[in-house]
């Protein structure tokens, strides 16, 4: 319910893919990239509402924070070689 990068983890690897196939290794940086920002303004938005709450509250915001951070870079290192994937069958089909 809280960990939002369930939703998110497909879109990363298949961007690293299609970003390989056009040769734009600088797009390869947008999604992760906004993935953070998104996940960080969620816990700005979540410890506000935790507001005079007591300390475990605050724990398990930063709980979600860091378990979706970790799941995004293990997702973002993980994209690397698909990224070159997408640029080797790109080279494959244009050669043939």
């Amino acid at each position: 319910m809280f960990h939002v990068m369930r939703k998110i983890l497909p879109a990363i690897p298949a961007t690293a893919v299609i970003t390989g196939w056009m040769g734009q290794p600088l797009v390869l940086l947008l999604p992760p990239a906004a993935a953070t920002g998104f996940l960080l303004w969620r816990d700005r938005a979540i410890r506000r509402r935790v507001g005079l709450a007591a300390w475990p509250s605050d724990g398990f915001a930063r709980h979600v924070l860091t378990d979706d951070l970790g799941a995004l870079t293990g997702v973002t290192l993980a994209s690397l070689p698909l990224f070159f994937v997408g640029q080797l069958a790109h080279a494959v089909i244009a050669v043939a």
